[in-house]
């Protein structure tokens, strides 16, 4: 009887554990454990030609390109087709140094190569001299910390992306980089030998209570993606044509430039407010002259519009 007692005891112990097993909940896989990614990025110029030991004068002559090398089948180390997302950080990965909503940063995929700009972005784009398909300019992005002036760009498909991509920036946890989970991205560094020197950039914002005040997220606040500037030199020469916000423009000689802004692509609008470098200039107005001296940087200039 005692026997039959601890088979039912145990058999009772058993049933329980099964149940208990069986409604314990399925635990989420972690971002790390994301399929990897196959196929093959590199950095390149405008045109697609291999830069030697990816070493470059100027950060804005950084492309990117996918799929096959030099000499290669086009379909050699094609990305799969199909959209995705790219961003520039440190080497490290921990520092993202892309300026521009990740949304911006959407390009397309198609028979291994890249076709072209799938987003809402205005980022320049190349042409590769051997298959024809599309190169990616990765500015605008901010200067490296890395003291040795080493960069890394990363591509991953839109459907692996964790986060908004309305944000620049996205917190995605451990295993994940900024929304890049490494091991479904494909990464590829660079370096620019010379960091660029006399440098504008420009941005916009929309000034959501017309107040004029810097910028502010919380009050509704956003910058503005696509808006035309032109940029005059001191001679009255035109930089680079018409060119979009955000942008950046370096190696520049030293001398007073103009920047101006185009007209709305929404509408009519007035300007609220002008910054160089952070400080509010007096008599806000769409053309910003901005002085360069030998040996600056970057300077910042900020148009504040609404409408």
């Amino acid at each position: 009887m005692k026997t039959q007692f601890r088979l039912g005891m145990v058999l009772l112990a058993s049933c329980l554990v099964a149940a208990l097993l069986v409604s314990l909940p399925v635990a989420q896989t972690s971002v790390a454990a994301a399929p990897p990614l196959s196929g093959a990025i590199f950095t390149t110029n405008a045109n697609g030609t291999r830069v030697n030991q990816n070493h470059f004068n100027d950060k804005c002559e950084v492309y990117l390109d996918g799929g096959p090398g030099p000499n290669a089948p086009q379909w050699a180390a094609g990305l799969p087709d199909g959209d995705y997302y790219f961003q520039v950080t440190d080497p490290s990965g921990r520092k993202l140094l892309s300026t521009d909503p990740v949304v911006n940063r959407q390009f397309h995929v198609g028979g291994g190569i890249i076709t072209g700009l799938s987003g809402l972005g205005n980022h320049n784009t190349g042409t590769d001299v051997d298959y024809g398909g599309a190169t990616i300019q990765l500015c605008p992005y901010l200067d490296t910390p890395n003291p040795g002036g080493v960069y890394k760009v990363w591509v991953t498909r839109i459907e692996d992306f964790v986060g908004n991509p309305n944000n620049v920036d996205s917190s995605c946890g451990h295993g994940c980089l900024h929304g890049f989970i490494p091991a479904a991205s494909k990464t590829d560094n660079w370096k620019v030998d010379a960091t660029p020197s006399q440098c504008l950039r420009v941005e916009k914002f929309i000034d959501h209570l017309s107040d004029g005040g810097p910028f502010n997220a919380s009050e509704g606040d956003f910058f503005f993606t696509g808006w035309p500037i032109n940029i005059y030199g001191p001679l009255g020469d035109q930089i680079n044509g018409t060119i979009f916000t955000p942008t950046e423009v370096c190696n520049l000689e030293p001398g007073t430039y103009r920047v101006v802004e185009g007209q709305n692509p929404l509408g009519n609008f007035f300007v609220t407010g002008n910054y160089v470098d952070g400080v509010a200039l007096s008599n806000p107005d769409v053309e910003i002259l901005v002085r360069i001296r030998r040996g600056d940087t970057v300077h910042v200039v900020t148009f504040e519009n609404t409408w």
